[in-house]
């Protein structure tokens, strides 16, 4: 029988969120009709909507054939979720067959049922929380009809209004008041929340604050239904009367309790402290950072630590609410008011008196105020103290440099083992060890902000018996990671959604342009190259001060770089519109194919790679910019930039830009090494050149890709240069055959296999070409091959005549290639004078090409070993071989080894040689590169007489 495919795990989201996902990937369902038709299904899990009810909630203004159209708009989703069964047509409509564990909402009523069957509070609550986790905060609600939003917005607010209930009867007052305070703001019209705002603060002992509740209550209730309040409300008014002072001076502490689990941060701690030293004058400290970083969490947590040093009070005031937006200055004067004792009914309506009312009742007080999560300066300076000692300590995500008087501390994410500290006081410590690999991985995808980690460990407390790889791998996919690391009332999108909604127009677009950008950080002037035109000094500004960007370090030529934290970078790529990123892109690559050519301008005078491409029809670049002083400089320092947008356009449809770009600035990347970088790069022009129908370009890739292999593996190189020959041969590209023939000579010779057919070939077809580096590389490849035939004096006379006509061309590393080719034959026939000579010669022609350098030391090496100074040549072969490790050229690196073992034999260092030696050799073949067995096998045969 054949095997019966493995059943697909489904999850669809419809609480605050709508999403779709099948094994943990993210199903992408773009037609707005399609997410409508599904929502409404799953609106009504396993049961028969009616056609005509479908049609009302998908079409506005329905279809002339609507049971057809809907019928074509089923068929459709079937193939869109690529499962025909899940939805049936039935008599009358379409019902959606789905599993309690497939769909969050059956998961949430099951949850309220075992809530109502719960024999205790605790565990009662336990299922309610549980419950309300499933629900998060999108940007927009699920594509559902009004009446369907409203039960399950109504679901939520009863459940929730039960566990707050539950809250409140054991004794859970202060942390129900912030809850309470953003719901009657979202919901000003249920007297429920009024009701239980106003309990929770007379509990608290808040009989001030109980009373402005219930003004404000009753303001609201006036204003928009013109009834008075209710039964519960007037009895809580009430009590919270009878036991109200008469705004007389009694020190209070509102601050949120302090937590447990509270990591690291002992420094930054230490330092709010000292800022925050009482003193004759009013101190302000200003604690800000990226959202989720845990600027609140550190503020309380200082807060209790100085709260003797504050004996007239510790008031705290949160100045942002998720669902009712910013608390004004005169909002925020009234509670500090309130909190100061004065009745409501004295406070003074106009924010100008309010703000002096309250600097002279702190007039020679000691009181701490805690302001959370201020948007600008002008939204608390009016509360701020004129006289006392008092301290004002306020969490922002912005770095509020206009505040007067201010210190400033910036909050970075975790470091070290607090992450994974964090993690274990949450779910256990055992259970981290016991998982210590994925515990690490979670903090990484995480980013190691707390909120992030907060979030993943509260899921993970949910399900003891979970393993910590299952979140890891679903926290993989950058695609849906946002979207996991979400609970009740914790969600890392939201929080990034605020600071983002809080810049300008200017710093949102920049801020979506760092999309293009590459993660590992970029300089000032590529953010401007992507926005407006301009150096990107004033963007990078408004960014940083906001947090949302962050200065990664300095490069090798002055500049400063910055970066995206990684999950500021998730959220921003999913912002980016691709309208608007590809004319951004464009400016970019122009920009990059302009530097590019000033790169290989410089470049040219010691490579003699393939000649860059050149499109068809290409116009030279119209963008004016000031000339750069050291360009193969500035290449290496914009490396991971430059492989980025070359990567990018391919993705574009510009390969043939990406390949000129590629073309014009890794002959100056190649010093910097990272091989594997730049032969993936070359890979993917292949890739997108070949899928544009452009083979030219592909096979071009192709040979770039086996130039850079030549340092790792030249076997692989050999097969793709001659693959590369074949096919410029079929494509009539001469230059192209040159190189790819010469290429092929060079990896047979190194496998000690010298081709003399191929080489010869080469140089036949290279003297009719116009190409005149092509015909030198050709030719001294040819030498190098003829001396491997023992035709050293031909070799000579070949180089000699190639050399001439080099010298005409001002390619420094071609000549000097030849004249160090001139030393190895000279050493071959025993003429250890012309070999010096030669590689004198061959001195002054180097550049900035390290290769050069350490190839010319590699050989001066067997020189001075040649000439007996041994210990010269050991120190030569040695600084070779680290110009080559650093390089990251493997092959070179371990040849250089060889000529160093031959002169620590020399030397009597026995030893050492051998042990190189056979390190050399084994490295070498494992690279497919034989050429230098002989000397390794000559040091180890010497070696084992010696002992």
């Amino acid at each position: 029988m054949p095997d019966t495919p493995p059943r697909r795990i489904w999850r669809f989201r419809l609480l605050g969120r709508f999403s779709v996902a099948a094994d943990g990937e993210a199903v992408s369902i773009r037609s707005k009709l399609h997410q409508t038709l599904l929502a409404t299904l799953l609106a009504h899990p396993n049961q028969v909507v009616p056609a005509d009810d479908l049609v009302d909630a998908i079409w506005q203004r329905r279809p002339k054939n609507a049971s057809n159209s809907l019928h074509v708009l089923v068929k459709r989703l079937r193939a869109a979720l690529g499962d025909a069964d899940r939805i049936r047509a039935e008599s009358g409509g379409y019902r959606i067959v789905i599993a309690e564990d497939e769909l969050d909402m059956l998961e949430f009523t099951s949850l309220l049922s075992s809530a109502r069957n719960a024999g205790d509070q605790l565990a009662e609550r336990e299922c309610l929380a549980a419950a309300l986790a499933l629900w998060t905060d999108g940007l927009a609600p699920p594509p559902l009809a009004e009446r369907d939003l409203t039960e399950l917005d109504e679901l939520r607010l009863t459940a929730l209004s039960r566990r707050i209930a539950l809250d409140l009867e054991t004794g859970r007052e202060a942390e129900a008041v912030p809850e309470l305070r953003r719901l009657t703001q979202r919901y000003p019209l249920r007297e429920g929340f009024w009701a239980q705002l106003m309990r929770a603060l007379y509990q608290a002992g808040s009989q001030a604050e109980a009373l402005a509740v219930y003004a404000r209550a009753r303001a609201e209730l006036a204003d928009e239904l013109g009834v008075e309040p209710g039964v519960e409300l007037r009895e809580l008014y009430a009590a919270a009367l009878s036991a109200d002072g008469s705004g007389g001076w009694a020190p209070v502490c509102q601050l949120p309790s302090r937590i447990d689990d509270f990591v690291g941060r002992d420094d930054t701690l230490a330092r709010l402290e000292h800022l925050l030293e009482p003193g004759e004058a009013t101190r302000v400290v200003v604690v800000w950072g990226q959202p989720g970083v845990g600027k609140s969490t550190l503020a309380v947590q200082a807060a209790h630590r100085l709260r003797d040093r504050y004996p007239d009070g510790q008031w705290f005031a949160a100045l942002y609410d998720r669902h009712a937006g910013r608390t004004s200055a005169h909002e925020l004067l009234e509670q500090l008011l309130l909190a100061s004792g004065l009745p409501a009914g004295q406070i003074p309506a106009q924010t100008g008196a309010r703000s002096a009312a309250l600097r002279a009742r702190l007039a020679d007080r000691r009181v701490l105020l805690v302001l959370d999560d201020a948007g600008e300066s002008a939204q608390i300076e009016p509360a701020l103290p004129g006289t006392g000692r008092c301290a004002v300590l306020v969490t922002s995500r912005r770095s509020l440099l206009d505040l007067p008087n201010a210190r400033r501390t910036r909050i970075e994410p975790l470091r070290g083992d607090s992450g994974l500290q964090l993690l274990g006081q949450m779910i256990g410590a055992d259970r981290v060890e016991a998982e210590r690999a994925d515990a690490d991985e979670l903090v990484r995808l995480c980013g190691a902000l707390p909120l992030a980690l907060r979030i993943a460990g509260a899921r993970l407390s949910l399900r003891p018996e979970a393993r910590l790889s299952a979140l890891v791998q679903r926290l993989r996919d950058e695609r849906t990671r946002l979207d996991e690391l979400a609970v009740e009332g914790m969600e890392v999108r939201a929080s990034l959604t605020l600071s983002y909604r809080g810049l300008n127009p200017g710093a949102q677009e920049a801020l979506r342009r760092t999309a293009i950008l590459p993660r590992t950080g970029f300089p000032a002037w590529a953010l401007g190259a992507v926005t407006d035109g301009g150096d990107g000094e004033r963007l990078i500004e408004a960014l940083t001060a906001s947090a949302l960007l962050e200065p990664c370090g300095g490069d090798e030529i002055g500049q400063t770089r910055y970066r995206t934290h990684d999950l500021v970078a998730l959220y921003v790529r999913d912002l980016a519109g691709e309208e608007e990123q590809v004319p951004s892109l464009r400016r970019l690559l122009d920009v990059l194919l302009a530097r590019g050519e000033e790169v290989y301008r410089e470049a040219s005078r010691w490579t003699e790679e393939l000649q860059p491409y050149q499109p068809p029809g290409a116009v030279p670049s119209e963008v004016d910019l000031p000339p750069l002083e050291c360009p193969a400089e500035w290449a290496r320092a914009e490396r991971n930039l430059l492989l980025a947008v070359i990567d990018q356009a391919c993705s574009a449809g510009w390969h043939a830009d990406a390949a000129r770009l590629a073309d014009l600035v890794i002959p100056a990347l190649h010093l910097g090494g990272g091989f594997d970088q730049l032969v993936a790069i070359r890979q993917r022009i292949a890739e997108a050149a070949r899928a544009a129908g452009d083979e030219l370009v592909a096979w071009r890739a192709d040979y770039g890709r086996a130039e850079a292999s030549l340092a790792e593996d030249v076997a692989e190189s050999e097969r793709t240069f001659v693959a590369c020959a074949e096919a410029f041969e079929r494509l009539g590209a001469t230059t192209e055959l040159v190189f790819s023939l010469t290429g092929v000579t060079f990896c047979r010779m190194m496998r000690n296999k010298p081709d003399l057919e191929t080489a010869e070939r080469a140089l036949r077809i290279a003297e009719t070409g116009e190409d005149r580096i092509a015909y030198c590389t050709a030719a001294r490849t040819l030498a190098q091959v003829l001396q491997q035939h023992d035709r050293t004096r031909e070799a000579v006379w070949l180089l000699k005549k190639t050399s001439r006509e080099a010298a005409t061309l001002n390619v420094g590393s071609l000549s000097s290639g030849l004249y160090r080719e001139l030393a190895r034959a000279a050493l071959l026939l025993g003429d250890i004078e012309t070999a010096a000579a030669a590689c004198a010669d061959a001195a002054p022609l180097l550049s900035e090409n390290p290769h050069d350098e350490g190839w010319l030391l590699q050989l001066r090496s067997r020189i001075e070993t040649a000439q007996n100074r041994f210990t010269e040549g050991a120190e030569s072969a040695r600084r070779s071989h680290e110009i080559f490790t650093d390089l990251g050229d493997r092959r070179a690196a371990a040849s250089s080894l060889i000529w160093l073992a031959d002169a620590l034999w020399r030397c009597g260092e026995h030893a050492e040689a051998a042990t190189l030696a056979e390190q050399a050799r084994d490295a070498l073949e494992a690279m497919g590169s034989t050429i230098l067995a002989p000397q390794a096998e000559r040091i180890l045969a010497q070696a084992t007489r010696s002992a």
